[in-house]
C-alpha cells in the first residue's frame, strides 16, 4: 500500500501550474487548434462541438478544481490515479489497434469514442461511490461538499459505476455517429476488462477493496491507519492500544450531547453520534492492562495527550488540550487518555462535566503510553480481482477471434465478469448489506447484469450470423491503385520512346 507516490510542484519557475497558469493556457491552445482543425479541414460541426465541450471541461478542471486539490507539498500523485491512467491508456491503445486491424475502424473516431467513454466512466464511477456513501461526503457547507465529491485523488470509484457510465456514453456516441452499436461494444469489452485488471492494482496501492481476515500464506497486512485497519478496529477485531471495544450500539439522544461514539466502518471513530462505548477485552501484558483498564469499563471520553501536558497529580485532565484520536499520530509524542465512568453515571452528570459546572463528576482518569496495534492479515482481493479479470480478458479475446455473430463477446462478458465479481464480494468486507437484502450493492448489480447478459446471449444465438462491421469502413484497394499507376507509367514510357 502506497497511496501517495510523489508530489508535483504547484509552480514552475514562479509560474503557477493550476488556476490561470501553464495548464490553463495549454488546454486552451490545444482546444482551439482542435476546434479550428475540425471546422476548416473536416468541416465537421459535430466534432467541433465535441472538442469545445472537452476544452471547456479541461479548463474547468485546471482553473477551479486543481487548486483546491493541491496540498502543502504540492499536487499529490496517488498510486490509485497512476494505475487508473495506465489502465485507460493500455485499454485504449489495444482497442484502437484491434479496431484498425480487424475492421479498418477510423483511429480518430475510435479515439473520440474512447475519450467520451473514459470521461463519463470516471464520472459514473464517482457518482456510484458517492451515492453509496453520501453521509461521508455531505458537510454543512455546499462548497466543501462539492470539493469532497470531486476529489478522487484518494480513490472512491466503483468499477460498476465506471462500466455503466462509460457504456451509456458510448452507446449515445455510436447512435449519433450511426455506427453499429453491438459490434463496437464487442470490440470494446475485452479492453475494458483488461483495464479493470490493471486498475485493481491501484486499489491495492490505495488500500481499498480489501478482503476479510485470513491466515493463508498469501494474506497481506495493511498498515495502521489504512481502511482495513480502521474497519477491524471499529468492529472490535483488533485492540485499540490493548483495548478491544464492543460493537457500537446506536441509541441517539435528542440533544446529541455525547462527545464520543463509534460510527460505521466507513467513518472515523471520533464523532458526535451518541453510542455507548464499552471495553470488551484488554490484551494481556499490554499498557492498557497495566494502567488498570478492565473489561466492562464504559468510556465517556477518549483522546491523545501531549507529553508536556501529562501530570502526576490527581488534577482532572484539561479537555481543551486533548488532541482528538488519530491512529496515525506519533505514539512517542502522545499519551493515550481515557475518562471512564465510575459506577452508573447519568446523562446530566456528563452534561455538567462537559459544561465544566461540576469538576467532581464520577469519572476515572487513565493516562498511559500507547502501543499501536497491528492490522490482521486479509485476503488480497485486489490481486484476486486483477488476476481473474485478466483471465476473463484472455477468454474474450479467444471468443472474439472465432465469433461469427455480433453480441457473442458482449453476452459472454456480461456473464463471466458479474459472476466473478459476485463471488469475490463474498470475501470482501468493505461493503455493507444493500437495503436489507444481505447482499452488497455490487452483488445486486451483478445479478441484474447476468440477467441482461442472458437476454443478450439468447438473442445473439437465435439471430442469423452477422458481423455489422465487415465492410462498414471500406478498405482502399492498394493493389488496384498500384496497377493503375504502373499502367500510367508504362504509357508515358512508350510515348517517350
Amino acid at each position: 500500500m502506497k497511496q501517495t507516490l510523489f508530489f508535483i510542484p504547484t509552480q514552475i519557475y514562479g509560474v503557477p501550474l493550476f488556476g490561470s497558469g501553464i495548464l490553463f493556457w495549454g488546454v486552451l491552445i490545444f482546444g482551439v487548434i482542435a476546434i479550428l482543425r475540425s471546422l476548416f479541414n473536416r468541416k465537421d460541426f459535430g466534432d467541433a462541438c465535441f472538442y469545445a465541450f472537452i476544452t471547456a471541461l479541461g479548463i474547468g478542471v485546471v482553473r477551479y478544481i486543481g487548486p483546491h486539490l493541491a496540498e502543502t507539498d504540492g499536487f499529490p500523485i496517488r498510486g490509485y490515479g497512476v494505475f487508473l491512467t495506465i489502465a485507460i491508456l493500455v485499454a485504449g491503445s489495444l482497442t484502437i489497434w484491434r479496431g484498425k486491424k480487424l475492421w479498418n475502424y477510423p483511429v480518430d473516431q475510435l479515439f473520440s469514442l474512447l475519450f467520451v467513454a473514459a470521461i463519463f466512466g470516471i464520472i459514473g464511477a464517482r457518482v456510484f461511490y458517492v451515492t453509496e456513501y453520501w453521509q461521508d461526503y455531505q458537510t454543512g457547507s455546499l462548497r466543501d461538499t462539492i470539493l469532497n465529491v470531486i476529489n478522487i485523488t484518494n480513490g472512491g470509484l466503483v468499477v460498476y459505476g465506471s462500466i455503466i457510465g462509460g457504456t451509456i456514453a458510448a452507446i449515445v456516441y455510436l447512435f449519433v455517429k450511426k455506427t453499429p452499436i453491438i459490434a463496437t461494444l464487442d470490440l470494446l469489452l475485452p479492453a475494458v476488462v483488461l483495464g479493470v485488471s490493471i486498475g485493481r492494482l491501484g486499489c491495492l496501492m490505495n488500500g481499498c477493496c480489501f478482503g476479510s481476515p485470513c491466515e493463508y500464506p498469501w494474506a497481506i497486512t495493511f498498515p495502521n491507519g489504512s481502511p482495513a485497519y480502521m474497519q477491524q478496529l471499529t468492529e472490535g477485531k483488533i485492540p485499540l492500544y490493548g483495548i478491544t471495544l464492543s460493537p457500537a450500539e446506536f441509541s441517539p439522544s435528542e440533544d446529541g450531547s455525547d462527545l464520543f461514539s463509534l460510527k460505521t466502518k466507513h467513518v472515523n471513530l471520533a464523532s458526535e453520534i451518541p453510542s455507548k462505548v464499552v471495553v470488551a477485552d484488554v490484551s494481556k501484558d499490554s499498557e492498557a492492562e497495566r494502567a488498570g483498564i478492565l473489561p466492562g469499563d464504559e468510556i465517556c471520553e477518549i483522546g491523545l495527550l501531549d507529553k508536556s501536558e501529562t501530570k502526576d497529580s490527581e488534577e482532572p485532565i484539561d479537555v481543551a488540550k486533548v488532541a482528538r484520536y488519530r491512529v496515525d499520530s506519533n505514539a512517542q509524542v502522545f499519551y493515550f487518555f481515557l475518562n471512564i465512568w465510575q459506577e452508573d453515571a447519568a446523562r446530566d452528570v456528563w452534561l455538567s462535566l462537559k459544561n465544566k459546572e461540576d469538576s467532581n463528576a464520577p469519572v476515572r482518569n487513565v493516562v498511559f503510553h500507547p502501543t499501536p496495534s497491528k492490522a490482521l492479515p486479509v485476503h488480497p482481493t485486489q490481486i484476486y480481482s486483477s488476476v481473474s479479470a485478466f483471465i476473463i480478458f484472455c477468454i474474450l479475446l479467444v471468443v472474439a477471434k472465432y465469433a461469427r455473430r455480433d453480441g457473442l463477446v458482449l453476452g459472454i462478458g456480461m456473464l463471466l465478469y458479474p459472476i466473478n465479481r459476485f463471488c469475490l464480494e463474498l470475501i470482501r468486507t468493505d461493503e455493507e448489506s444493500f437495503c436489507g437484502t444481505g447482499l452488497t450493492v455490487s452483488q445486486c448489480v451483478s445479478i441484474g447484469i447476468v440477467i441482461l447478459g442472458i437476454l443478450v446471449l439468447s438473442k445473439t444465438l437465435l439471430a442469423p450470423p452477422r458481423r455489422a462491421l465487415e465492410g462498414f469502413f471500406p478498405i482502399e484497394d492498394v493493389s488496384e491503385d498500384n496497377s493503375t499507376n504502373k499502367n500510367s507509367d508504362n504509357a508515358k514510357n512508350a510515348t517517350n520512346r
